[in-house]
């Protein structure tokens, strides 16, 4: 091991990582001395005001900034063989001088105050890009990005679904906590497997005729009345429907691969329609708590292992799982396990 001035530590793979208590903000970063061979660096709560000129670190591959109070995106000139680059909650409100970053793979630009998606341009290798939590209220910016496979702009402002044609590479998409009424603009998105609409204020499931390798969808915390719109989704394995008006399950029996059924908090109020799903060969998990059908916790759960004998997990626990007993063994993977 080499130990570097003002608390850095060098480990033999070049990594470097922060082992004093001290913070950072207390001395410029032109002080510590970094091996030139590092190819991580990991700068988390260190209460940094500024992004240092890293222009030196020509092999730096992953540089996390995490929890710092960073209001620009600066001085990452030079730093050509960058492929992670995490500045998760700081005070960054533009997007801008990324432009130096070819191999740039995964960008976190998560919890900050960006209010316009821009300065993307030459990220064509990007393939990961979280926005969670900003200010945006508008998808834009992103038709440039060929490579992308996951896009996370929840915990926004978002009312509508567009701008999306061009990310025919996405698989994964993360749209919660927004404002979003209605699903469409996806349907060039054929390559998508996951898909998550959690609390906004979706009425209808439509939209989703053409993506047709969708594993999981998430729609949970909205206003749907009923199961509709998935007819070619044959390839589903889990779907998320708690927290929304629901009186009947119908609909799902085409789906065949369906392991997971998540609708907690709806409004079934009969035992026909839990037995409805044993037209579901894959199915192992479910949730029904907070309906109508829930009384008693022992009756409850019998009821439903009388229905659905095929069932192994039943409201997140393994369904042969008794209430007040705390000696009992929680089977390997069953804690919310939807496989």
């Amino acid at each position: 091991m080499k130990r570097a001035k003002q608390g850095i530590l060098m480990n033999q793979n070049c990594c470097a990582f922060i082992f004093t208590a001290r913070q950072l903000s207390e001395f410029s970063f032109s002080e510590i001395e970094v091996d030139d061979d590092t190819t991580e660096l990991d700068l988390t709560r260190r209460r940094l005001l500024s992004v240092a000129n890293f222009g030196s670190l020509p092999n730096l591959g992953t540089l996390v900034l995490r929890w710092n109070l960073i209001k620009k995106i600066e001085n990452l000139n030079g730093l050509h063989s960058l492929t992670h680059l995490s500045l998760y909650d700081n005070q960054i409100t533009k997007i801008e001088n990324l432009t130096d970053l070819p191999n740039l793979s995964i960008l976190d630009l998560s919890y900050n105050r960006i209010a316009k998606v821009e300065g993307l341009e030459t990220l064509k290798k990007l393939k990961e890009l979280y926005l969670t939590r900003n200010k945006l209220s508008k998808i834009e910016g992103l038709s440039c990005l060929c490579s992308l496979e996951l896009l996370e702009l929840a915990d926004n402002r978002i009312g509508k679904i567009e701008n999306l044609e061009e990310l025919t590479t996405l698989k994964k998409l993360f749209l919660g906590a927004n404002q979003i009424t209605t699903i469409e603009g996806l349907s060039t998105l054929k390559e998508l497997t996951v898909l998550s609409f959690i609390g906004n204020a979706i009425r209808d499931i439509e939209g989703l005729g053409t993506l047709t390798k969708l594993t999981d969808l998430a729609v949970s915390q909205n206003g749907l009345t009923r199961i509709a719109g998935l007819t070619n989704n044959l390839e589903l394995t889990t779907l998320d429907l708690n927290d929304n008006r629901i009186e009947k399950i119908e609909n799902l029996q085409h789906l065949v691969n369906l392991k997971a059924l998540w609708i907690r908090n709806n409004r079934i109020a009969n035992w026909s329609e839990v037995a409805y799903l044993n037209r579901l060969p894959s199915l192992k998990n479910v949730a029904f708590e907070m309906n109508p059908i829930y009384s008693s916790q022992h009756f409850y759960r019998n009821r439903i292992r009388e229905i659905l004998p095929r069932v192994r997990i039943i409201d997140g626990f393994p369904a042969n799982w008794i209430s007040g007993d705390p000696w009992q063994a929680l089977s390997e993977g069953s804690e919310g396990s939807c496989v």
